[in-house]
């Protein structure tokens, strides 16, 4: 074994004799064991918020309360 951990004597002994061999646990290991942080809202497209009641429509529809104006005058 090239990297040795700080193991006791007689653990080294052990591992020397190929009897027992310390678990392997990297950051890998305890990240994945974590609790996961709680999910955020679900929003609009890229996190905002999606307003339909004062957004400007493109095309008037006929439930509109505004009266048609048209941008060509």
């Amino acid at each position: 074994m090239s990297t040795q951990q700080n193991l006791a004597w007689w653990q080294k002994l052990l591992v020397a004799l190929k009897l027992w061999r310390p678990e392997h646990r990297t950051d890998h290991h305890v990240r994945k064991e974590m609790e996961r942080p709680e999910m955020p809202p679900v929003t609009g497209a890229y996190g905002n918020r999606l307003v339909t009641s004062t957004r400007r429509r493109l095309v008037p529809q006929r439930g509109d309360d505004a009266p048609i104006t048209s941008t060509m005058d």
